[in-house]
């Protein structure tokens, strides 16, 4: 991508995530919390900047368009940020809860900690908001479903381990980010087929087991899968992209129900 082009994803990003407003609220806390936490707070939201920008560069590629994409994923953006307590559950929602509630004992305003205590929630609402667009469903139904399968396939800790693969040159760097990026896009095909299980009227619980249940042969294959990883000594980047593969066989095998475009976008990436 250009320098124009990722100039013009980051000022998409900037301000639907309004990051200069949060950054303004971390410099006001100068010697009112410690320096070490400003600088984490600044960290988190560089991270979100960083991953979603790149969000944009592939999701979009060359049809960036600022003025339409801030209005379409701002207002989405901060309704479902102010409702992540709400959506959230089990693990997710508690390790959630225990960084909002160390940043408040750290001296961080609640409004500016709720915020960095779930960036990486905030970022992964885009491809929620997508995923709305495609199924024509409530952004905040479909936010449920999303988190709902990534606690019911352990992709969250799965996403973990990835973001803590050691990188030691350029080509580790871009594989790391590649794997993030496959797995957002399968995690996001699996929520639309998720949401269109049943006949409209069942909960996300209900159509998530009625998922599952399909697939129970392939679920057991990946949680297979992610049992070799714990076990595993060590950090291999190929049992990772093995891994990777598992995700993506249980992802497309709803690929009657995904839409054509996804499809060809996750092709073009493999």
């Amino acid at each position: 991508m250009s320098p124009a082009n990722v100039a013009g994803a980051y000022v998409i990003v900037r301000d639907i995530f309004h990051l200069p407003h949060w950054f303004r609220q971390i410099e006001a806390l100068d010697y009112q919390v410690s320096a070490d936490v400003q600088l984490e707070l600044m960290d988190e939201l560089m991270r979100l900047g960083r991953r979603a920008t790149r969000w944009f560069l592939r999701a979009r590629r060359n049809e960036q368009n600022a003025a339409r994409d801030v209005a379409h994923f701002g207002p989405h953006l901060k309704e479902l940020g102010l409702k992540l307590d709400e959506l959230l559950s089990g693990e997710i929602r508690e390790n959630w809860q225990a960084r909002y509630q160390a940043y408040v004992a750290a001296g961080v305003p609640e409004l500016l900690a709720r915020m960095v205590a779930g960036t990486s929630h905030l970022y992964t609402l885009l491809p929620i908001i997508e995923a709305s667009d495609v199924t024509g469903q409530d952004p905040a139904e479909v936010a449920k479903a999303y988190f709902a399968v990534g606690s019911a396939l352990d992709i969250t800790w799965y996403l973990q381990q990835i973001s803590a693969l050691p990188v030691e040159n350029n080509w580790q760097a871009l594989a790391r980010e590649a794997f993030r990026d496959d797995v957002d896009w399968q995690q996001r095909a699996i929520t639309i087929s998720v949401l269109q299980q049943g006949d409209g009227t069942q909960d996300v619980e209900a159509r998530l087991a009625l998922w599952m249940a399909q697939h129970e042969s392939m679920i057991e294959r990946w949680r297979a899968m992610l049992v070799e990883i714990r076990a595993a000594s060590g950090t291999d980047y190929a049992m990772y992209a093995v891994a990777n593969r598992e995700l993506l066989d249980l992802a497309l095998s709803g690929q009657a129900v995904v839409p054509a475009a996804a499809a060809n976008a996750e092709l073009e990436l493999a």
